[in-house]
């Protein structure tokens, strides 16, 4: 039985790789609208745009699912805003949809959202650059939820292991996984309840007028995720 000849070296092993890959699906490159623009517009004559407001539009449908000022500016029709929305999670839950059973895949999309809707930011003033693209400052206080949450799943995976070791009967690779993915679920779910936020900090996001239009720089963008959430912290409570 792989479980008794491996013990808890295989088991740390899965609970790595099964955090890394739920970072890295939780770090997938939010998806966000693109503004029309006329054919003949140029970054000169561009200047009622507001680069702000533009962005708040983008982060409040991705992040908080409230499409209210990207319906405002044009951006997108409401349908349009919740289908960006939705393929946001959709991401997300891809990159871990093959250890998780369909209604596991739906618990995981409801933590997605939940985690995302948690989020703290605000946006501040844009800078027109000299190139005609725009950098806007974003004030944030990183959520501190990811960090506890593998604490309390390395704390539950080794009581498992434990309970495994007292002979009980050991379960096939596949529940195993399953279990522990649903374990990290809970986990996270229970820091959600308690999470608590960094003192406050900021960041800056470029946009710029490209052939489709306003668009966020996409290393900006990931950049965002990164600094939200205490994704570090979770990673070195592995080791």
């Amino acid at each position: 039985m792989y479980l008794k000849k491996c013990g808890k070296k295989i088991l740390e092993l899965l609970v790595i790789c099964l955090v890394i890959l739920f970072v890295d699906a939780f770090s997938y490159e939010r998806v966000y609208a693109e503004e029309t623009t006329q054919e003949n517009e140029s970054i000169e004559n561009a200047e009622e745009f507001n680069a702000s407001l533009y962005l708040m539009a983008l982060l409040d449908n991705s992040y908080k699912n409230d499409s209210t000022l990207l319906v405002l500016t044009g951006i997108a029709t409401a349908e349009e805003a919740a289908e960006i929305y939705n393929q946001g999670l959709d991401a997300e839950v891809a990159g871990m949809e093959s250890m998780l059973s369909a209604e596991g895949k739906e618990e995981y999309r409801k933590l997605f959202s939940d985690l995302l809707a948690g989020v703290k930011y605000t946006i501040g003033e844009a800078e027109r650059q000299a190139d005609g693209s725009y950098v806007v400052t974003v004030y944030y206080e990183q959520m501190n939820v990811f960090e506890p949450a593998m604490e309390a799943y390395i704390s539950a995976v080794y009581e498992y292991v434990d309970i495994l070791a007292a002979g009980r009967e050991l379960p096939s690779e596949d529940e195993l996984t399953e279990w522990l993915a649903m374990a990290l679920k809970y986990c996270l779910e229970e820091s959600l309840k308690n999470v608590t936020y960094g003192e406050p900090q900021a960041t800056t996001v470029r946009i710029s007028l490209e052939d489709d239009g306003w668009m966020p720089n996409s290393y900006d963008v990931m950049h965002l995720e990164e600094v939200f959430f205490d994704i570090d912290g979770a990673m070195s409570a592995l080791y």
